[in-house]
């Protein structure tokens, strides 16, 4: 007897260690569940798009959300008149609960089966007619997720292993002959646990039946998620969030352009610079000194200079002087004595004396004055003190650069790259700082000679923005007179894939969207000039580009 029971026992743990066989390779019965459950789930969903609005529509229970967006811009539409209609079931409406969202309640709406369903749009003076079946499946019992003990003895695979549970019992038993009764009733224990805490199998490689399909799709969820084919799933709600918008595109003309690097200089018209003329300590002017950012007009005193004199020069001017005041008072002399014997003496040689007596007296007041003498220093032009290398006091070499004097409302930039080279065809162009700012350029002219193997292009800044600087590096997008045709889209839709090349965004459905490779060349610093990879009415993705290419 206990021979038996330790041979059944076997039997026993043996048909537990076989439960998880239950469901075998290449074949899921249509009462299992489809144990995939890697995202959370959804309800049915229905999608369509017309000729001016598409719409999402997800049914839980007896509700039905609808995302109604615009076709062409993927914008939501607001203040809409949605009617849904099926066979044999009144009309319903849909009530707005959100921005382009609607909610609709309808008894049918969780009976299984598929449901033809009729949108009738109407937003302002436009409508629309957009219609999809709703397929409902039949909802998975908590009971069908486990096996039962009489399905599983209905399986041939079981009574095998109950077969070979009993040979192995046997052997078992004749081993654990002389085990207790404790012994026996902890494998009966261990095997209750076996049954109680082994899960079903997961469905191996097979065929699925078609009530299990909508299941398996719905485990996957309403998340956002990229295919095995590179294109990517994203939910109404989460292009909701992205704020993602769309254009369809169309082949239009542009012209050709080529790209340099740039900087920003002065109009040599409105710079100026302030140097010293001689060796001098700078003094104060009328207003003070200049500082940098202060407006000047051309002509205004921004400093005086005194003249500093070396101790040796100071010798010679004193030995100058000295010798310049013994020769007036000589020629003084001779004046007096000549003119009182004016009767006598030639009257020539009085006018010579008197010649030379006025030209010393001209040379002491030189030479009396130099040293006290200041010099003003002015603007050469108006505009803004850009560098001020001054203080009061401070003494100063002869062609020192004092002050620099630029007009911010007269810039150019210079361009210069290695690919400029060409016949002068240069229309105009537009230039692009590291704050994001386009400028506009007006060409004037290309240097004739190579600086650094690279020739200069020369542009005039038609309006140049308050917090733009001399010396600013800046990208030009030159223009040239030739036309190129193409797809013009905004700058941000280009992306990089993960292989490094440039591509965009094209929306296929309402949900979906596909990466494809462009060759683009830019336009205008804002945006691109398309050349390949793109056709006529294609959506492309204008706004939320770079979040859609991160979804993993």
């Amino acid at each position: 007897m206990k021979l038996l029971s330790h041979s059944l026992l076997a039997a026993f743990l043996a048909l537990a260690a076989a439960w998880p066989a239950a469901a075998h390779e290449g074949h899921i019965h249509a009462d299992e569940a489809a144990p995939i459950a890697i995202m959370p789930s959804t309800g049915p969903q229905i999608e369509s798009s017309g000729s001016v609005f598409e719409l999402v529509a997800t049914a839980r229970g007896h509700e039905l959300t609808i995302y109604l967006d615009r076709a062409d811009t993927n914008v939501p539409v607001d203040g809409a008149t949605i009617e849904i209609t099926t066979d044999g079931k009144p009309p319903v409406a849909a009530k707005p609960i959100g921005a382009g969202t609607y909610q609709a309640e309808a008894t049918w709406l969780d009976e299984p089966g598929a449901k033809p369903l009729v949108f009738t749009v109407m937003a302002g003076e436009e409508a629309d007619l957009l219609n999809g079946v709703l397929q409902v499946s039949q909802p998975v019992s908590a009971s069908a997720e486990q096996h039962s003990l009489m399905e599983l003895l209905a399986q041939p695979v079981s009574w095998l292993l109950i077969a070979g549970g009993v040979i192995a019992g046997l052997v078992v038993a004749l081993i654990l002959r002389p085990a207790s009764r404790g012994t026996t009733a902890l494998l009966f224990v261990a095997g209750a646990l076996v049954f109680a805490i082994t899960p079903p199998a997961e469905a191996h490689e097979g065929h699925d039946h078609a009530e299990e399909t909508p299941a398996a799709a719905m485990a996957m969820g309403n998340v956002p998620r990229r295919q095995p084919d590179g294109s990517v799933f994203v939910p109404k709600a989460t292009q909701r969030l992205l704020e993602v918008r769309t254009k369809p595109v169309r082949e239009e003309t542009a012209p050709r352009t080529f790209e340099a690097i740039g900087t920003v200089i002065a109009d040599p018209s409105a710079f100026g610079r302030v140097q010293a003329p001689m060796d001098g300590l700078v003094e104060l002017g009328d207003h003070g000194l200049p500082y940098v950012g202060q407006r000047v007009q051309a002509g205004q005193v921004l400093a005086r200079l005194s003249p500093t004199i070396p101790v040796a020069d100071l010798g010679t001017m004193q030995q100058l002087r000295a010798e310049v005041a013994g020769k007036l008072k000589v020629a003084e002399q001779k004046l007096s004595r000549l003119s009182r014997i004016s009767t006598v003496v030639a009257q020539s040689d009085i006018e010579d004396t008197r010649a030379e007596l006025e030209a010393l007296r001209e040379q002491r007041r030189v030479l009396e004055e130099k040293d006290i003498e200041k010099f003003e220093l002015k603007a050469p032009v108006s505009g803004v003190i850009s560098v001020a290398n001054v203080r009061a006091g401070q003494v100063v070499s002869g062609r020192d650069t004092l002050f620099e004097i630029l007009d911010p409302d007269r810039l150019w930039v210079e361009a210069a790259g290695a690919d400029i080279h060409g016949d002068d065809d240069i229309a105009g162009g537009v230039a692009y700082d590291a704050d994001g700012h386009t400028l506009s350029l007006a060409y004037i002219g290309r240097s004739p000679t190579l600086r650094q193997q690279s020739q200069s292009l020369l542009f005039r800044l038609t309006e140049p923005h308050t917090g733009l600087a001399a010396g600013a590096s800046v990208t030009v997008v030159a223009q040239r007179s030739a036309n190129d045709t193409g797809i013009i889209l905004a700058e941000d839709a280009v992306v990089r894939g993960v292989n490094g090349l440039p591509q965009v965004w094209v929306k296929t459905s309402p949900q979906q969207f596909k990466p494809v490779l462009v060759t683009s060349r830019p336009l205008d610093g804002a945006r691109v000039l398309i050349t390949a990879g793109l056709n006529s009415g294609d959506r492309v993705v204008t706004r939320g580009a770079e979040l859609i290419n991160q979804i993993r």
